[in-house]
């Protein structure tokens, strides 16, 4: 017998009663459809409820505790009564929130890219595409765009490597997966900005408008709008953080706004914006994280000069190198 959205809601709250709930479970346990459709509902329940961190669980943990729970002979036939109500507003957040194939993508982040388009910002540029579904995407400069040519037929997953800021359009039956390096973002419509250089260690996600699910091999975080998600791949960690989603997107209009940033991610956007190669030394900055705005029309010199204004730096420019030092 089908599973309705109200009875695994009231299964979810627990609200069941005693035969019915192992009825549903006996199909959650049998039935892989209907346990993927519990998942969705689940999570949809919990960002409702706003249970958003890290390790709240993971499908193959609550497939195991369930299959657990099953203590009777399926011989053991209860009839089912459809149970009347219905939960508002996991109702209305299912047209906004899905979770695409739960037992499929798990550890499964990797994109076939030896048939898609690939799209550049080169250095010193910021470009802006519309995919064949409508979404806008803007690549900060370095940034790159791999669209299979299949995209939006079965499925509208992308692969970035750089900064991205997204104009996701509804499309309630295909979700949008945004795949960097182990990392997933999946929305159906939704506003967000990405950072995944290859060559920094924090992938930075930030949700602007919309709801957005971020997946990291077993773990994951759905976002509110104002939420942002920092992984570290230096040491694996993970934070959550409220952000002004404005300052977010500053890139795209010529500024960069950082906010509790490292010194790596200012040497970063150094490189990029002027064509040069800094020299510095890591450990001098340890530990040190900075606050502030660069824009894109100051000269170099003047970027320069900001920055030792927030900390003590000494710095020279010769050509295309900049060697820079802290102040003791």
């Amino acid at each position: 017998m089908e599973l309705t959205e109200d009875t695994l809601i009231k299964y979810i709250k627990e609200e069941l009663p005693e035969e019915e709930r192992l009825l549903v479970e006996l199909q959650l346990k049998d039935n892989e459809e209907a346990f993927r459709k519990y998942m969705q509902l689940k999570d949809t329940w919990d960002y409702a409820a706003l249970k958003t961190n890290v390790n709240d669980y993971n499908v193959s943990e609550e497939w195991t505790q369930l299959a657990s729970t099953i203590s009777f002979k399926r011989s053991r036939l209860i009839r089912f009564r459809q149970v009347a109500g219905v939960i508002g507003i996991a109702a209305s957040l299912m047209l906004a929130f899905f979770i695409g194939n739960l037992f499929n993508s798990i550890n499964q982040t990797e994109l076939d890219l030896t048939s898609a388009h690939i799209f550049t910002a080169p250095e010193g540029q910021i470009t802006t595409i519309t995919l064949a579904d409508g979404s806008e995407i803007t690549l900060n400069e370095g940034s790159q765009l791999s669209v299979p040519i299949e995209f939006g037929k079965t499925n509208r997953k992308v692969n970035l490597n750089g900064e991205g800021y997204f104009k996701v359009s509804k499309n309630k039956d295909l979700v949008f997966s945004v795949i960097s390096g182990k990392q997933e973002v999946k929305v159906l419509g939704t506003i967000f900005n990405i950072r995944a250089y290859a060559n920094e260690s924090r992938m930075i996600t930030s949700l602007e408008e919309g709801v957005v699910r971020w997946e990291l091999e077993d773990k994951h975080i759905t976002l509110k709008p104002g939420m942002q998600v920092v992984y570290d791949s230096e040491n694996s960690s993970i934070e959550q953080n409220q952000v002004d989603v404005n300052s977010v997107r500053q890139w795209a209009l010529g500024r960069y706004m950082y906010q509790d940033a490292p010194f790596e991610e200012i040497i970063s956007v150094i490189e990029k914006w002027y064509g040069v190669q800094v020299r510095w030394n890591a450990k001098e900055f340890e530990g040190k994280h900075f606050n502030g705005v660069i824009k894109r029309s100051s000269s170099l010199e003047e970027t320069l000069s900001l920055i030792s204004l927030m900390t003590p730096i000494d710095y020279t420019v010769k050509g295309e190198i900049v060697t820079i030092k802290r102040m003791r």
